[in-house]
């Protein structure tokens, strides 16, 4: 299976702070808003849906009151910066020469130089309901000690934060003045296609009201969260955006501006937002609870290799596979076993084991659910009633590659070894573990296609325990007389359980 492009994202924080984000503030006292819902507009130039827009002023008009700033304060450490003359004592004398008293009235130049001072930025929001809650990214109010929000008539209010989500980036605020705010909603069925023209409405680097406008460049793109698949716009998006919404031509939100890719901390026309559908299952929660909680399966997974799959004998690489299953979760009680490929979750189907991560995650615990595996080549839906997944629980992808650094058999590029203490404690293996040690393995070999590498253990082949260097062999001769694609191999490393296939095309007789 091809692995979806990983890329590198840089927050495009409300970071923007100093001289330009003061001087775009306009501090004035807090007032009501009249009440008032954003209707959606009409598509902008439906008359040519095949090209540009003629313009976006009706759609902008229409959403941009509910569009705020978010000012947060946040208390940091300063490190203690040396006076001149004190580097010129210290770099004479040593620590020695320096006097640690202080005259009096220096209080304000120490506090400079040492202690914590405060930092202003900015991000952007937009309300949601007319009970004023907004919502924002997490880390445009993380460790905030003040928040303040800019309303698009120019006035500021106070703001508490209600919760926040690290795990997607979001976060829900509320106006501490009582008031009516325009609003705008979600779109969680908005069917956007790459191409769609989307408009995106925030702060960056203090400029209040900026309008930037493009398309959709990408959907279902992962940049290293486990619970979103991003959609990747051009509209340009900087310092100061995050949080912001990105709205469809009808001025529906389908997005929340969360990350930048850059190589230089500006657009460069890669800009990333939290589809609408994540953003409203999880400030829903916020509101409601003021944390987040997800469900949980108990299992550990992978995806599909193409050698897996010739050994499984799958159709296809797509699914996520079950590697263990852990005694006493949803997962053990609702029927699931090791070796199952899991294809799909109430119904929508399950491309990969990240995949599978965020459709049980974006279900709460205790929510009954059905899943469709694959088992001995039949397909079997098992009733499921997850639990909740805690900071450290998870239906894990230990996906990770395992190298290989050098042999039992030339073809295979393997050489293994019976478990003995010096072995256990040379590869921190644990009492409990058995099977065969893998000592070397031969790059670009099959064993190293595997993802085998020294220090992993062999625990089973074809579901036949392996406690032998002997036994290992006669299973990969009898797999060459059958004529077999790959083996199935159940490996352990580090603590952590995983299934391999070795392939056996280089032994055909």
């Amino acid at each position: 299976m091809q692995k979806k492009s990983q890329i590198k994202a840089v927050f495009a924080a409300g970071a923007a702070a100093g001289a330009l984000t003061v001087a775009g503030l306009a501090m004035m006292g807090p007032s009501a808003v009249a009440e008032q819902k954003v209707t959606p507009a009409d598509p902008v130039g439906a008359a040519q849906s095949s090209g540009a827009p003629f313009s976006f002023a009706d759609l902008v008009e229409d959403v941009s009151p509910a569009v705020v700033s978010v000012l947060v304060e946040r208390e940091v450490e300063a490190p203690r910066v040396p006076s001149e003359l004190e580097e010129f004592f210290q770099f004479r004398f040593g620590e020695r020469g320096l006097r640690r008293d202080r005259a009096p009235g220096r209080g304000d130049r120490e506090s400079f130089r040492g202690g914590s001072r405060t930092l202003q930025a900015q991000g952007s929001g937009f309300f949601i309901d007319g009970e004023g809650h907004i919502v924002t990214n997490n880390h445009v109010v993380e460790g905030a000690t003040r928040v303040r929000v800019g309303l698009n008539n120019g006035d500021e209010v106070a703001a508490k934060i209600i919760g926040a989500d690290p795990e997607t980036d979001l976060a829900v605020l509320k106006v501490e003045d009582a008031g009516k705010y325009p609003f705008v909603e979600f779109s969680e069925d908005a069917d956007l296609r790459v191409g769609d023209w989307v408009v995106a409405v925030g702060n960056p680097f203090g400029l209040s009201g900026t309008v930037t406008s493009g398309i959709v460049s990408a959907i279902g793109r992962e940049t290293g969260g486990q619970f979103t698949n991003f959609i990747q716009v051009d509209a340009p998006i900087n310092r100061g955006n995050s949080g912001g919404p990105t709205f469809d031509l009808r001025g529906r939100v389908v997005g929340v501006n969360t990350a930048i890719y850059s190589t230089t901390g500006g657009s460069v026309g890669i800009g990333f937002a939290i589809p609408a559908k994540v953003a409203k299952s999880t400030t829903d929660q916020l509101i409601k609870n003021g944390a987040v909680t997800r469900g949980w399966l108990g299992v550990q997974i992978q995806d599909v290799t193409e050698n897996v799959a010739k050994a499984f004998s799958f159709d296809d690489t797509e699914g996520a596979l079950v590697v263990d299953v852990i005694d006493g979760t949803p997962a053990q009680k609702g029927g699931l076993r090791a070796d199952d490929l899991i294809v799909s979750v109430d119904g929508d189907t399950v491309e990969n084991s990240r995949d599978l991560t965020r459709s049980i995650s974006a279900l709460p615990p205790g929510a009954k659910t059905k899943v469709k595996v694959v088992r001995d080549g039949k397909e079997k839906v098992l009733n499921v009633t997850l639990g909740k997944r805690e900071a450290t629980s998870i239906a894990s992808n230990d996906n990770e590659d395992l190298g290989g650094d050098d042999m039992m058999a030339e073809d295979l590029g393997l050489r293994v070894s019976a478990l003995d203490d010096e072995l256990r404690d040379q590869y921190r293996i644990e009492d409990d573990v058995d099977g065969v040690v893998v000592t070397a393995v031969r790059p670009g070999s099959p064993a190293d296609e595997a993802g085998l590498s020294a220090g992993v253990v062999i625990s089973k082949v074809d579901g036949q325990t392996i406690n032998s260097v002997s036994a290992l062999q006669t299973k990969i001769e009898s797999g060459v007389k059958e004529k077999r694609d790959a083996l199935v191999l159940r490996l352990e490393v580090g603590g952590v359980k995983r299934i391999g296939a070795l392939p056996l095309d280089e032994l055909a007789e």
